[in-house]
């Protein structure tokens, strides 16, 4: 064979074959309805309210799973981490519920006028209440495979201090799913996976590199 022919063979050689038309998108709609489906089902369990800073925990750990394995893990193991998660995750859920209050009814009296201050300590107030949520949102990564709300919220903290890029962009995409929740209610309840999977994809991107 001369050499044009054996070039012609390796190039014959080295194209990939065809994978079938539309597997690639069946296999990501397949993928992100897994999501949507844990995101209703998180959304489901955290009705009773004291249940969320166990389900959150879980939802994390699955999300982690799912971004390393390209698959959930199985429903009962879930269910069994919920179970032992949900007591701890109680006071979580309460403080977050009661603190979620006060700072509505605050905002809202600064912004009628109800409690002196005026716009500055609104503003002030916006401001410490972004970056408490912020040092929340990085925390979430961390509770993947059994971490505790208190070592999570610590490595928050930290990696706001370090990184406060990620603690932006965590509050950008969580400001993306509320308008959508807002405007598509719906789509809304489908969202608290796809929202952890993406706190978990800046938390590798941003804090990792970094630690």
């Amino acid at each position: 064979m001369n050499a044009a022919g054996r070039g012609s063979a390796m190039v014959r050689r080295r194209t990939p074959e065809p994978t079938g038309s539309g597997r690639g998108w069946k296999e990501q709609l397949r993928r992100v309805s897994e999501l949507c489906l844990l995101g209703l089902v998180a959304t489901a369990l955290s009705l009773p309210l004291v249940t969320i800073g166990a389900v959150v925990a879980v939802l994390s750990s699955a999300v982690a799973h799912w971004a390393d394995h390209d698959d959930l893990p199985p429903w009962r193991v879930m269910a069994a981490e919920l179970r032992q998660r949900l007591l701890p995750g109680v006071a979580v859920s309460v403080v977050g519920v009661l603190a979620a209050v006060v700072v509505v009814n605050q905002v809202r009296w600064l912004a009628s006028g109800a409690v002196p201050g005026g716009t500055p300590a609104l503003v002030a107030l916006l401001v410490a209440i972004a970056g408490l949520l912020a040092v929340v949102l990085l925390a979430v990564p961390r509770l993947a495979g059994g971490g505790s709300w208190r070592a999570a919220l610590a490595g928050g903290w930290t990696a706001l201090l370090r990184v406060p890029a990620a603690g932006a962009a965590a509050l950008g995409v969580t400001l993306i799913a509320a308008v959508l929740a807002v405007t598509l209610p719906g789509v809304g309840l489908l969202l608290p996976a796809l929202l952890v999977l993406a706190l978990h994809a800046l938390h590798r991107a941003l804090v990792l590199p970094r630690s």
